[in-house]
């Protein structure tokens, strides 16, 4: 039950920003953004893979730190358990991760506010597929750029998509 509260704090902080970027009125270049948000992700993917979690917390991570389908963990619960999960995960043959661009749905929700929804996957540093999982990530964008609020797991069948 305390994840379902926490998505659900989640989405209406998600809400509140897009009513808050609605009422502007702004135009939004959707293309630009799009551009943006993928640069984003790909340099999230590039740092998470090189186990590089100093410039994770300092380029990726939301202040608050992050939502996922375990719960809240803020940027410093991060710092600490990024050593172990990657030691786990290189032990294994890891190699790198990455969300192909023909996986990847980004929905720009506000000028301020994208879901990306997609197919990811994690290589083995021969190349081949590790595994294969359903990533779906909250952006939001400030004075600062695209951080990343919150990432959930799940069926890669299941990936949102936008109209």
């Amino acid at each position: 039950m305390k994840i379902v509260g926490r998505v659900l704090a989640s989405l209406v902080l998600v809400c509140a920003t897009v009513a808050v970027a609605a009422a502007q009125g702004a135009p939004v270049d959707e293309q630009a953004l799009k551009k943006e948000v993928n640069a984003f992700m790909d340099q999230y993917w590039s740092l998470w893979s090189a186990g590089d979690i100093d410039q994770l917390a300092a380029r990726i991570y939301h202040p608050f730190g992050q939502l996922s389908n375990a719960g809240h963990t803020t940027v410093e619960q991060m710092r600490a358990n990024f050593p172990q999960s990657r030691k786990a995960l290189t032990s294994k043959g890891y190699g790198r991760s990455q969300m192909p661009m023909g996986q990847r749905n980004v929905c720009i929700l506000a000028p301020n506010v994208a879901v990306v929804s997609g197919r990811g996957v994690r290589y083995l540093t021969d190349g081949s597929v590790m595994a294969e999982f359903g990533w779906t990530y909250t952006l939001l964008k400030n004075e600062s750029g695209w951080k990343m609020v919150s990432i959930y797991s799940h069926d890669p069948k299941k990936a949102l998509t936008c109209n």
